[in-house]
Parts: C-alpha cells; structure tokens; sequence
C-alpha cells in the first residue's frame, strides 16, 4: 500500500486561512486562540500543535502572504519583456492586488500596527519591502543599462513605486468605490513611463 499523504500542509493553511478572517474582521489583538480554533474543522489542541502563539501564526500568515505575491509576481514579469513591459506589469499587478482583496489590506495595516512594539515582526515584514525594492530596481537598472530609461537612483525610485503601492492600498481599503481603478492603473504607468524615460516626448 501507498504511504498516506501528509495532511500537515493542508492543516496549516487552514489555519492561515482562518486566522486571516479573524484578524482581518477584529484586528490582531481582539483576535484569540479560541477565535481561530471556532473558525477551524479541527480540534484546538491541534491549532497548538502546528502553532504554539497566535504570534507564531500572525508571522507565518505574512511568510505566507509573501510568498504568493513573489510568485505570481515572478511568473507575470519575464526578463524576455523589455524594462518598460515589465515595470508596467508590476505597477499594474500592484494596483490590481489592492483592489481585489479588502481583507488582505486590512490584514496588511495590522502588520504595520505592530511594526514599533514587535522586533520580529518589523524584521520580517521588512524583508518584503526589502524583496519587492530589489527586484524592482533590477529592472529599472537593466532598462538604464538597455537606453530604456534615463540614468536616476534606482534604489530611490523603487522605494518611491513601493509607497505609492501603499499609499494605493490605503483608499482602495477606506474608499474602494471612489476610483476606477483601471484607469488608475494606466494613469500611474503613463505617470511613472514618462518621468524615467530616456526618449523625451515632442
């Protein structure tokens, strides 16, 4: 007979799922234990077993959260595009992301409530501004380096992409009516295309 498949990985992104429910309709520190177990086909002492704090499981929805954006980002960018097509797909991808999950950003802002009390979670919520900035600014620096774009401080200029997707996040959250976001899409592309092209327009 066939071992039986582990089930361990189905288990914890139950959890992940649940507990991203929970803390986005009360907020992390309304959210208990007993909370994400209520919400969960299993037993609360198996909510131990995979996860010992609701801090352990707060870090792993973010792990997790990342690790989705990285490789949907990654299989949307192909190097085989020119620096212009890839630096629109990701600005595109960003604004489209912030509109389609209202519970994901109310999720997102309660990582950022915890950035100045919590050392851990401020490392690792780092880390994802730190992934996204990088790959960002190896495109913008392929595109200066193909005559694409004109010379400027990518480093900068990926910090700057990176807090408008923010920035985004935040009315998409507060008022998601209040735009068409698709137009937003192509304003900001349009925007961002003619600031940092090498080829000025007549």
């Amino acid at each position: 007979m066939s071992p039986r498949p582990s089930v361990e990985e189905e288990r914890r992104q139950q959890i992940l799922e649940a507990a991203m429910n929970c803390f986005a309709s009360k907020g992390y520190h309304l959210t208990t234990m007993d909370d994400i177990a209520a919400a969960l086909p299993f037993s609360k002492g198996l909510l131990y077993y995979y996860f010992k704090t609701k801090r352990d499981i707060f870090l792993s929805v973010l792990n997790s959260w990342m690790q989705k954006f990285i490789e949907a980002w990654e299989a949307m960018v192909s190097p085989d595009d020119d620096a212009t097509t890839q630096i629109c797909k990701c600005l595109e991808y960003g604004v489209r992301l912030v509109t389609e999950s209202a519970d994901l950003a109310r999720v997102e802002f309660e990582f950022y409530g915890e950035l100045g009390r919590d050392a851990v979670i401020a490392d690792a919520f780092k880390s994802v501004f730190t992934t996204f900035r990088v790959q960002i600014s190896a495109i913008l620096e392929t595109g200066i380096s193909r005559g694409e774009f004109r010379p400027l401080d990518t480093d900068a200029l990926a910090g700057v992409l990176v807090g408008i997707y923010e920035g985004l996040a935040v009315q998409a959250m507060v008022e998601p009516e209040a735009f068409d976001w698709p137009v937003v899409s192509e304003t900001l592309c349009d925007t961002v295309m003619r600031g940092i092209s090498a080829v000025e327009e007549e």
